[in-house]
């Protein structure tokens, strides 16, 4: 039986192989009833030249013939490690939507969420010490101002968002400068640097001023008011942004010192799953690399039972882990005394995370729902 099915198999190659090389119309057909002949072949001469031409079909055709058999199998192919390796290996793009992204990109979403390489940062982005420098931002505009720390704005180091997301940059501000500069200088630039120059590219996300986008990559000079309503819309794509601000005071002729806030985008944004029949959502905040966060801060948006997430978490209605990228075991504390409203605060104590976080949201009532998370990292 077993040289029998051998046999039909390599049948199948044969004649499909000579259907391409032949295309002979009277070939016998599969699944009818019908026997024709190719022209100069016989029964007797197509068994006798079997073997020889089976031995010198070319491989690429056998291959051909195998992935239809494979395709005709009833239980789908299992996507495991080894699979998407080979396929990674050899360019086959794969078959699940979610994976047709290219090899680094699932690469870097299995480190990120599994941590499954230890070697290196597990962060897309770039390292801390790739920052822009005030003479790559503000050289002209800052050219013989004298420095004053009492014009320097106080503003979040970084905040990693959901793709698409808007940001307001008030949010932003941890405290105002001790004394009120009469203009603000602000400069949104990307992280990518181009060319042997290393120059800053413009940014993927856009600034907004009361509706009106302000170019990218370039410098503008606004007033505090103009400044605190600036908004950040974030691109669809993993990206990340440097937001760069200098406070200046023209009739003194001195200026704050440079403030930068590293900006993140989440490609996968905020996911909604349903498992063990309850709501749950998932937000991976990445942001430079090489970065240990000893605080977090988790921000809410949505409909909440009690007013607030806060009250819900206090109410047993909402439960919120937070953990390292890649390392589950190093979870967060949350830190319910010093938190409010939507604002959930969290300390890693003496094993500060490097590079990101992943905050989980468990709901325990229906009734909540969860449209926005932004993560400020310490």
């Amino acid at each position: 039986m077993v040289e029998s099915v051998s046999r039909n198999q390599n049948n199948v190659v044969l004649a499909a192989s000579l259907s391409r090389l032949q295309n002979p119309g009277g070939f016998a057909q599969f699944g009818r009833n019908e026997q024709k002949v190719i022209p100069g072949f016989s029964t007797a001469t197509a068994d006798f030249l079997f073997q020889p031409i089976a031995n010198v079909i070319d491989q690429q055709n056998v291959l051909l013939e195998q992935r239809i058999f494979d395709r005709l199998k009833e239980e789908p192919e299992r996507v495991d490690a080894r699979s998407v390796q080979n396929r990674l290996r050899f360019r086959d793009r794969p078959e699940n939507e979610f994976l047709r992204r290219s090899p680094e990109k699932v690469l870097r979403d299995l480190q990120a969420r599994f941590g499954i390489s230890s070697e290196g940062p597990r962060t897309p982005f770039e390292g801390v010490s790739n920052r822009p420098k005030l003479q790559e931002l503000f050289a002209t505009e800052t050219v013989g101002l004298t420095l004053d720390n009492q014009l320097t704005q106080l503003l979040n180091n970084r905040v990693a968002i959901a793709g698409d997301a808007t940001l307001n940059v008030s949010d932003l501000i941890i405290s105002d400068s001790a004394t009120a500069p009469d203009k603000v200088q602000v400069r949104l630039s990307g992280s990518v640097r181009q060319g042997e120059d290393e120059t800053l590219p413009v940014p993927t996300g856009r600034l907004f001023l009361n509706g009106t986008e302000l170019a990218g990559g370039q410098v503008h000079e606004l007033s505090l008011a103009d400044f605190e309503s600036l908004q950040y819309v974030a691109d669809e794509f993993e990206n990340l942004d440097y937001l760069s601000v200098v406070g200046v005071n023209s009739g003194s002729g001195t200026r704050g010192d440079l403030v930068t806030t590293a900006i993140t985008t989440s490609s996968t944004g905020v996911e909604r799953f349903i498992r063990d029949g309850l709501e749950r959502y998932e937000f991976i905040a990445n942001t430079e690399a090489n970065v240990p966060i000893p605080r977090v801060s988790v921000d809410f948006g949505g409909t909440f039972v009690n007013g607030d997430a806060l009250a819900d978490i206090n109410a047993g209605l909402i439960q919120i882990t937070v953990n390292q990228v890649g390392n589950t075991d190093n979870k967060g504390t949350n830190l319910l005394q010093q938190s409010s409203g939507n604002s959930l605060d969290v300390s890693f104590g003496s094993s500060p995370p490097v590079d990101g976080v992943v905050v989980n949201v468990k709901l325990l009532d229906p009734a909540i729902e969860i449209t926005d998370i932004k993560v400020t990292l310490g």
